[in-house]
């Protein structure tokens, strides 16, 4: 840089010359010890100028000789931050390959390429994870969090013990508040150690700051809120409700919240909840829970579900209407329904109950054939024959 503003100087002052004849015409004189030296300005200027250049060049060679013997020639070609680059990559070399003395002599020579702090920040990437010292309130907080960052890694190999990679990240948490991959590490490692109450309230705390999506938090908080319920069961209503808001089509907490509110007594609420999941949703399980509700007054729940048209109805709620007309002991009801729900919409439930309904009138050669479906049964497989139905 120094040596380009040189050549611009001096540049500059060839122009000036070249502009103004007359100053650079005009006579120099310089005396003494006696002697008198007597020229023009202008040649006086340039000759000086090319006797400052000859000085810089006998330092880059001598600086070359003194280097050892090959260094002359790159010495002359590179610049002085060239150089420093180049002895910069040979200690990272060094330090890579572990080696030498770790690069510590190359980095004392390239100031203005890396800062004192630098090299102390090197050595982190060299040291192994499990050998990084528990942190100090005195340590350099770029080193602190580095060190939290690698200590802390998921992919780690070795992994540090939870309380070491604890005691890490609050370090990297006290000198970089709010750092999200600190949080994202914190919300892991509460996950980890199946504490679900810092993880609900770190994930809470995260989407209200926005810090992520919500779709890339609603499926874990909800996974949190279940587990929460089932480990404080005095409040699991609260968080089965919290997951339910989350999710609400999720057919496995609309089943655990249900039958939480039987547990409180809150009987009408649970039916009022399963029956709305199964106006839209073909949910089995909800629909067996429910029928065990329906079932004391199998004939008043009936006629409530027999005047929906039938195109409109999940194969689900299909059963339980079905279930109901052959507990109210309307059987040519219940077996219409159950060979239409048979013929268009087959499951393993639906072939089940058919085959249960045969046996209680020892048609067993029926019930064994329907018990037959239901093991055979495969979502996978081709769909039966829905012209085929059970007499």
């Amino acid at each position: 840089m120094r040596t380009m503003i040189m050549l611009i100087l001096a540049l500059a002052l060839a122009g000036v010359l070249a502009l103004f004849p007359n100053v650079a015409d005009q006579a120099l004189k310089i005396e003494a010890f006696g002697w008198m030296f007597e020229t023009r300005q202008g040649p006086f200027i340039l000759l000086l100028l090319l006797l400052l250049g000859l000085i810089w060049m006998l330092r880059r060679i001598i600086s070359a000789i003194l280097a050892g013997p090959g260094q002359v020639w790159q010495v002359l070609r590179s610049g002085g931050r060239k150089r420093r680059e180049a002895r910069l990559r040979d200690g990272l070399m060094q330090l890579i390959d572990l080696r030498g003395d770790l690069g510590a002599k190359a980095f004392r020579k390239t100031r203005g390429i890396v800062p004192g702090w630098g090299n102390a920040l090197l050595r982190v990437f060299a040291t192994p994870v499990t050998e990084h010292a528990i942190p100090s309130s005195d340590d350099d907080p770029l080193l602190t969090a580095l060190k939290a960052r690698i200590v802390t890694d998921p992919a780690a190999t070795p992994k540090p013990d939870l309380a070491t990679r604890k005691t890490h990240l609050e370090a990297w948490l006290n000198v970089h508040p709010g750092a999200p991959l600190a949080l994202q590490r914190k919300i892991d490692m509460a996950e980890e150690e199946e504490n679900w109450a810092m993880l609900t309230h770190l994930l809470e705390d995260m989407w209200k700051k926005g810090g992520r999506s919500a779709a890339s938090i609603r499926p874990r908080l909800t996974s949190a809120y279940i587990a929460l319920a089932k480990a404080q069961p005095d409040h699991a209503l609260e968080y089965l409700r919290k997951a339910h808001r989350l999710t609400p089509e999720d057919g496995n907490i609309i089943l655990a919240l249900g039958k939480t509110l039987i547990e409180q007594g809150d009987v009408q609420s649970c039916h009022k909840l399963w029956s709305a999941h199964l106006e839209t949703h073909d949910d089995e399980a909800v629909a067996v829970s429910l029928y065990e509700l329906l079932r004391t007054d199998a004939l008043k729940a009936y006629r409530k579900l027999e005047k929906i048209n039938d195109t409109k109805m999940p194969p689900a709620r299909a059963w339980l209407r079905a279930q109901l007309a052959h507990d109210a002991d309307l059987g040519g009801l219940a077996m219409d329904h159950m060979q239409e729900l048979v013929k268009s919409h087959s499951s393993p439930l639906a072939w089940k109950t058919f085959g249960d309904w045969h046996a209680e009138t020892a048609d067993w050669v029926q019930a064994a054939r329907c018990y037959q479906k239901a093991l055979e049964f495969d979502s996978n497989a081709p769909e039966v024959d829905k012209s085929e139905s059970v007499s």
